[in-house]
């Protein structure tokens, strides 16, 4: 069962505690946190190193110093008459859950090999991810086997290639490291709770997010939350979990509270329409900085540190962002210039933000937003109307997701021990829904200039989109309560508080969801179809040789074969329609992806892209009926099973037979 696989990925995760160790032991990092700095540390030194080229070695330098810092650390503790040599990195509750849920998951994920099965897992994420670990360099430098540059945020692929440096690439590994962002915000929120008897519901609490927030409307198709890799959840967890982990290190000294800056840039550093979650939780960071000074500093000079720090938390995230989207565009120019595709966007961030404010107050705008001010209205009413009806979670509608939260906060403001306490509470409270308008105010933008494929009837990926917000703005509130509970006047009311809050989440799992769509009523049965379409394409790279062109031809397909292919191919490039079915106009008329040719159309396709194998992976009557006289055998062996045909002087000629391979 690849017990390769495994192995290399236990040794990243052992390398992961070391780093953990360490800075729990020398950064004074609280245990519960460590995980989450470790992770933001080890994603941007891996940013730099890929930008520098040097990506595997820079790795390889990351596995040997957590492995050598762990074991240093553990040989000092046992000197010094420990009674665990690792207590230091388990010495909170939450610490504890984290590492024994990262095992329990990786076994779990290990057995299942969950493969990928969202459209974006292959028409971006995962093949990002496929490329940095089988190049050993940054996606973008790859050659994709894709028409156009690969741009999204890099935190997600790196943090796979993290868990995949040792053995061969496995999508399940990458499932793995999104997995393990979310866990670790989760522990960064709940480490604020001192005690397992608080700790522990808090926690359940914060797993349930992910499949609470998603669930909704899955009736028949398996809820993915945990076994995806995809950047909306991780992006918005981390969102919860970089403000979470402030206020587990704001006591803890100058080298922890620094460490949030890595944190924050991870945060804001998954995707690219959720770089404003960074910006928010960087925001309320340095907001709470500056009005409540952490280490005693009062005084001017203390207020110019906390100024400075506060700056800081708002300007790492931000200067990383634009250096990436300037790498990016230097890519884009460079590919544009070489004959790719360029920069396709309508408009850009800045004059979509200006103009779009500007529609609010009254203001004169370009001619094309004027062009599509209707529209715009249009767009801000229907998601006004979606936040209070379209349910979008096991909890009920949008406008049910911020009561629940707010209710929280006004817990955790309720349980807090003093004054001061009570304004740093509401603070957070008052100050994500700010965020929340604000990250409201980016969908409608995007949707009425920068979305192409949405109408204000369908709100393309509405649920998606607002799930990013909704986790993170849960698990703050959790992080939140988890400080008042800790500091409660009365230790009895905030074991009641934590105890309520886990039983009502536990509550909403238990009644909300079926257990056939939770991660643990997921079975192998689930991967069947993609399994088997997954080695055909693999069968099929092992019998094209390197050069040649590749047309795939898959009836019924709408795109998600096309990707997939595309990603297990690569770096060679398969032609097609992106998803298609072929055939004789009069036979694909009025489907919403039928390519009409003619016979003699199809062949001069076939000419004009100097096509050298067809990979015939699903024929249909209307292929056979279209086509089948362009074929030396009529089809046989596509009918038989998936096949490759070679061109050849009297037609397309068999060249392999990959019927041994079975497609769902």
């Amino acid at each position: 069962m690849a017990w390769g696989e495994l192995f290399g990925l236990l040794v990243m995760l052992a390398a992961l505690f070391g780093m953990s160790a360490v800075l729990a032991r020398r950064a004074g990092v609280g245990s519960a946190a460590a995980p989450l700095a470790a992770l933001a540390l080890a994603e941007l030194v891996l940013l730099a190193s890929g930008l520098l080229g040097v990506l595997r070695p820079a790795g390889l330098a990351l596995a040997a110093l957590g492995l050598l810092g762990g074991g240093l650390e553990a040989a000092l503790a046992k000197k010094k008459g420990a009674a665990c040599p690792f207590a230091a990195a388990l010495e909170s509750p939450a610490a504890k859950l984290f590492w024994a849920l990262a095992l329990a998951l990786a076994v779990g994920l290990w057995l299942l090999r969950p493969e990928f099965l969202n459209f974006d897992e292959y028409s971006f994420w995962g093949t990002a991810a496929k490329l940095t670990c089988e190049n050993d360099a940054l996606y973008t430098v790859c050659d994709t086997g894709l028409p156009w540059q690969m741009t999204e945020l890099a935190a997600l692929p790196l943090a796979s290639y993290f868990f995949q440096l040792f053995g061969a690439f496995a999508p399940w590994r990458s499932i793995f490291a999104a997995d393990l962002l979310m866990l670790a915000a989760v522990a960064a929120a709940v480490g604020c709770a001192k005690r397992a008897r608080l700790a522990c519901p808090l926690f359940l609490a914060g797993l349930s997010l992910p499949t609470l927030v998603t669930v909704a409307g899955h009736t028949a198709l398996l809820n993915t939350a945990w076994l995806e890799f995809l950047g909306d959840l991780p992006a918005g967890m981390l969102f919860g979990g970089a403000a979470a982990f402030w206020l587990a290190v704001r006591d803890e000294g100058p080298a922890a509270r620094w460490l949030t800056l890595p944190v924050l840039m991870l945060a804001a550093n998954v995707k690219s329409n959720t770089f404003v979650l960074g910006l928010a939780a960087a925001g309320l960071v340095a907001l709470d900085a500056v009005l409540f000074a952490p280490g005693g500093k009062r005084g001017a000079k203390g207020l110019a540190v906390r100024l400075g720090f506060g700056a800081a938390c708002l300007a790492a995230p931000t200067a990383q962002y634009l250096l990436w989207n300037n790498y990016i565009a230097g890519l884009v120019r460079q590919n544009a210039a070489a004959g790719g595709m360029g920069d396709t966007a309508s408009a850009s961030l800045p004059a979509v933000v200006a103009n779009g404010v500007k529609l609010l107050l009254g203001l004169p705008v370009e001619s094309y937003f004027e062009a599509r001010s209707d529209l715009f209205w249009q767009y801000g009413s229907a998601m006004t109307d979606a936040f209070w009806h379209r349910k979008v979670s096991v909890f009920g509608t949008g406008a049910a997701v911020a009561a629940l939260t707010l209710a929280v906060f006004l817990a955790a403001v309720l349980l807090a021990p003093d004054k001061r306490a009570r304004l740093r509470a509401a603070l957070f409270a008052a100050g994500s829904g700010v965020c929340f308008a604000g990250y409201w105010l980016m969908l409608w933008l995007s949707y009425a200039f920068l979305l192409k494929d949405s109408t204000p009837e369908s709100l393309a990926s509405y649920p998606r989109y607002l799930a990013s917000y909704y986790t993170g703005w849960l698990l703050l509130a959790l992080a939140v309560l988890a400080v008042s509970c800790a500091a409660a006047k009365r230790p009895v009311f905030g074991r009641a508080a934590a105890l309520a809050v886990g039983a009502v989440f536990a509550a909403a799992l238990a009644v909300g969801t079926e257990p056939q769509f939770t991660l643990l009523g997921v079975g192998g049965g689930e991967y069947a179809a993609v399994r088997g379409e997954v080695a055909v394409a693999k069968a099929a790279k092992e019998a094209i040789e390197p050069g040649r062109k590749v047309f795939l031809i898959r009836q019924g397909d709408e795109g998600f074969s096309w990707f997939l292919f595309n990603q297990q191919l690569c770096p060679a490039l398969v032609y097609g329609e992106g998803g298609a079915t072929y055939g004789e106009p009069a036979l694909v008329e009025g489907m919403a992806y039928g390519a009409p040719y003619t016979k003699e159309e199809f062949a001069a396709l076939l000419e004009k892209e100097q096509v050298d194998l067809l990979l015939v992976s699903r024929v249909d009557d209307i292929f056979e009926e279209s086509y089948a006289d362009l074929f030396t055998d009529g089809l046989a062996a596509a009918k038989a099973g998936p096949a490759l045909y070679e061109k050849g002087e009297a037609g397309w000629t068999p060249a392999a037979s990959l019927a041994g391979e079975v497609t769902g």
